[in-house]
C-alpha cells in the first residue's frame, strides 16, 4: 500500500549514510527518491528473500551517491561513482563496508558485478553475494525514477514461487519507468532465481497527508 515517504532522519539507514559523509551528486531529489523505493524494495522482500541485516545501510548508502560519478562524467559515470565513494573516508563504515557500497553503486547500471573488473576483485568472496543482492534492488529502483521526476510514488510487492511483482504505484501510467526498470532486471533473475514483472497501480486517494517525494 502506497504511504508518505519516511523522513530521512527518522530512517536510520539513511540517516547513517547521510552522517559518514557529503558526496555531491548532481540530481539529489533523485537520488534520495532511489535511495527510498531501494529501501522499500529491500524492507519488503527482507523476509521472502531472506536479504541479510547489513545490506539495508549498505544499499542506502548505494543509492545516495549512485550517480555521484556524474560530476565527473556522465559517460560510465558508474565507473566515476565507484571512484568517487572510495576516495574519501566514511565514518562509521569499515573499509570493506566502504569498497561494498562502491560496488553497489557501480552496479546500479550497465555490466552485472564480474570477477575480472578490478574494483569487484577487491572484494573478499564472503562479501560478494550482498553487493549483488543489493546492487540487483538498486537497478530496479534507479529504473523507477528513470525519467528524474519522482512519479512512482511507492511500490508493492507480492512473492511467488517462481517470481516477483513488483507493482509500481503512481498517478499516471508511467511507460518510460515500468519499461527501464524491467530492462534492469536481468540481474534480480540472476541472483535470485526467480523472474520478475514490474506492473503499474494507480495510487488510491490519499486522506491527511499527501505523499512527498523522498
Amino acid at each position: 500500500m502506497p504511504r508518505d515517504h519516511q523522513p530521512e532522519e527518522t530512517d536510520k539507514s539513511l540517516a547513517r549514510a547521510l552522517a559518514a559523509g557529503k558526496i555531491e551528486t548532481p540530481d539529489p531529489e533523485h537520488s534520495r527518491h532511489v535511495a527510498y523505493l531501494s529501501l522499500r524494495l529491500y524492507d519488503l522482500l527482507k523476509e521472502p528473500l531472506a536479504l541479510p541485516d547489513d545490506g539495508r545501510d549498505l544499499l542506502a548508502a548505494a543509492a545516495l551517491w549512485h550517480d555521484c560519478g556524474q560530476m565527473r562524467s556522465m559517460a560510465d559515470h558508474h565507473r566515476h561513482s565507484f571512484d568517487r565513494i572510495m576516495a574519501i573516508p566514511l565514518r562509521g563504515f569499515s573499509q570493506e563496508q566502504q569498497l561494498q557500497i562502491a560496488n553497489i553503486a557501480r552496479y546500479h547500471r550497465a555490466a552485472h558485478p564480474s570477477p575480472q573488473h578490478p574494483g569487484y576483485q577487491r572484494l573478499p568472496r564472503a562479501l560478494r553475494p550482498v553487493v549483488d543482492q543489493m546492487a540487483a534492488i538498486l537497478r530496479i529502483a534507479e529504473g523507477l525514477d528513470a525519467g528524474h521526476l519522482q512519479m512512482i510514488k511507492d511500490v508493492d510487492v507480492v512473492v511467488h514461487d517462481g517470481y516477483v511483482t513488483i507493482y509500481a504505484i503512481s498517478d499516471t501510467y508511467p511507460t518510460m519507468e515500468i519499461e527501464r526498470a524491467q530492462s534492469r532486471a536481468g540481474l534480480f533473475r540472476e541472483v535470485f532465481g526467480r523472474d520478475v514483472e514490474i506492473l503499474p497501480k494507480v495510487a488510491r486517494p490519499q486522506t491527511g497527508r499527501r505523499m512527498e517525494g523522498a
